[in-house]
């Protein structure tokens, strides 16, 4: 038995995004800035992929631009966008994913003032705190999560993004775990840029886009005019029409899979509910309909991973890019969380393979080692 429950941290390619791959990793594949046929038909490739992105979010093909992924994206808007000679503050949370922690730590060490907004309990920017903040603060960049790749908990972004002069503040979120799951119509939302992975909605690894409505104050790579000299080097092109093929059906399927999606993630939440001392976090705020971060008591987190690993149950402990920390998640440390009972944190997330006969087993399983604790153990978690 192999059941993987992994999603948020990759997904399997779909046999469509597969299939329309094939072509341009079997065949003579020519580069799209070249003129002649072979490169024609690679940049035609590129473009409708392109515009199965945009009309995945709603936005002008004009505005994607296609990157390794989403830590490219994220880190190509936080130090391509930014002025550094600015004064003005840059503000996101402390609940990012690293690939904005991390480039917003490098700015801050060049003189950059980086504002971090607090989360409540819930797993939220804690709107309270944040408009006095915000409001005041003049800043140049906003950029917050859309959903987080943990909690997989919804954030106030149009509510943040009203606080903020919409007329001079660049907002951004990093909507990776969103796009593919939830409808995203920038269209509709009044914000400036997004970034997200083709492989965390059924794409191929090593490829994402920034999708943004503006030219970048500095280039994060130089040496070509791809990507209307906006990312320099030869554009993925199997990779590119693997993301676009993928938006596709994520746009296709994407009422059918939320009920899915939902289905599994609320009937996986009843069985917890019936282990005494369970924990979901984040369980009241708005959340993605795939993903369960949750804690057994006296079970170290790292432990159950193994033990269900041994059984046949693919899971994590959080974010992949940190899967070999042992040190509480920061997320849940935001969420004042406890950090003996967030180090048993494990995250479920499901995907369009998994079944309802999934949730059972891997329930029964957790259930089973539960009762092999010692009762004494048993009883102090009840």
């Amino acid at each position: 038995m192999s059941i993987y429950l992994d999603h948020n941290a990759t997904s399997p390619m779909h046999p469509e995004v597969i299939d329309a791959m094939m072509p341009y990793l079997r065949n003579p594949v020519g580069n799209p800035s070249s003129l002649h046929s072979y490169g024609r038909m690679a940049r035609s490739a590129v473009e409708s992929a392109r515009a199965e992105v945009a009309q995945l979010l709603g936005c002008e093909s004009s505005t994607v631009i296609f990157t390794s992924g989403g830590t490219e994206a994220n880190n190509l808007l936080l130090k391509g966008y930014i002025d550094r000679a600015s004064k003005r503050p840059v503000i996101s949370s402390e609940i990012e994913h690293s690939s904005i922690l991390e480039p917003l730590q490098q700015l801050r060490a060049e003189g950059v003032q980086v504002i971090l907004l607090n989360s409540n309990e819930l797993g939220q920017v804690d709107l309270d705190a944040a408009r006095s903040v915000v409001v005041d603060a003049d800043a140049q960049l906003l950029s917050i999560i859309y959903a987080n790749n943990e909690t997989g908990v919804i954030q106030p972004l149009e509510t943040l993004a009203a606080m903020v002069d919409r007329d001079s503040c660049l907002v951004h979120s990093d909507a990776t775990q969103a796009i593919g799951k939830i409808p995203i119509d920038l269209s509709q939302l009044d914000i400036d840029a997004v970034s997200f992975s083709a492989h965390k909605m059924r794409g191929p690894q090593g490829i994402g886009a920034l999708v943004v409505n503006r030219k970048p104050r500095h280039r994060l790579i130089s040496g070509g005019d791809q990507e209307n000299k906006r990312r320099g080097g030869t554009e993925n092109v199997a990779g590119i029409v693997g993301l676009g093929k993928a938006a596709q059906v994520a746009r296709l399927e994407m009422e059918h899979k939320k009920h899915h999606l939902s289905q599994l993630r609320d009937v996986f939440e009843s069985r917890l509910a019936s282990i005494p001392g369970s924990v979901v976090f984040g369980q009241q705020a708005p959340r993605l309909p795939n993903t369960v971060f949750f804690a057994l008591p006296y079970y170290h987190g790292e432990t159950l991973l193994m033990e269900l690993d041994r059984a046949g149950f693919a899971l994590s402990s959080g974010s992949a890019c940190h899967s070999a920390v042992t040190e509480p998640s920061h997320v849940l440390r935001a969420m004042a969380v406890d950090d003996n009972l967030a180090l048993n944190a494990i995250r479920v997330s499901f995907g369009m393979q998994n079944s309802l006969q999934d949730v059972e087993q891997l329930a029964a399983k957790l259930q089973e080692l539960i009762d092999r604790m010692p009762a004494v153990i048993r009883q102090a978690a009840m």
